[in-house]
């Protein structure tokens, strides 16, 4: 068995123990942050236009295409092989690759694949969630399990989706 099968392994085996003290270190730090400043988590009450261009203005800036294009460039992938390795359908991706033009939206599920397909660690992850307002959450078992896969640079999609589905009943990165 490889070092990197050992990283699933390990969690399979050792999953209460490891994801009942795993931190996902952005949304502690985010939350903490939060909670110390006495912010409230809730979003003011607008009226409906205020919320239709909001909307608007969020889908006309969360283009993550630009950032997909520069981490293939630095891993030396093509498109193709990344939302292959990714799982992700060529449609989904052409529609990514137009989604400053048509305000599409991938999913947070979708992201999470071209993430793991590009090897990113957990701060680039995040950086990319957060460009189309998504975040990992510390509060959502999948979340868990992808960013401690992340960070022990374990990235087979298909492998991290089993283990979900296996944990939680539900599949996660293919729904």
């Amino acid at each position: 068995m490889t070092n990197e099968k050992r990283v699933i392994e390990n969690l399979r085996e050792n999953y209460q123990e490891i994801i009942s003290n795993y931190v996902i270190t952005a949304y502690a730090a985010s939350r903490h942050a939060s909670v110390s400043a006495g912010m409230v988590c809730t979003p003011p009450l607008s009226s409906l236009s205020n919320i239709k261009n909001i909307v608007k203005s969020f889908s006309n800036t969360c283009d993550i295409y630009p950032s997909i294009i520069k981490y293939c460039e630095e891993k030396d992938i093509a498109e193709n092989e990344l939302y292959k390795k990714a799982h992700v359908s060529k449609t989904v991706f052409s529609k990514i690759r137009s989604m400053k033009d048509t305000g599409y939206k991938p999913s947070k599920s979708t992201i999470l694949c071209l993430c793991l397909a590009l090897e990113l660690n957990n701060k680039e992850t995040e950086e990319m969630l957060n460009i189309a307002g998504y975040s990992l959450s510390g509060d959502i078992i999948a979340d868990k399990i992808v960013s401690y896969c992340i960070s022990k640079r374990y990235y087979d999609v298909y492998d991290i989706e089993n283990l979900i589905l296996e944990k939680t009943g539900g599949a996660y990165l293919y729904s």
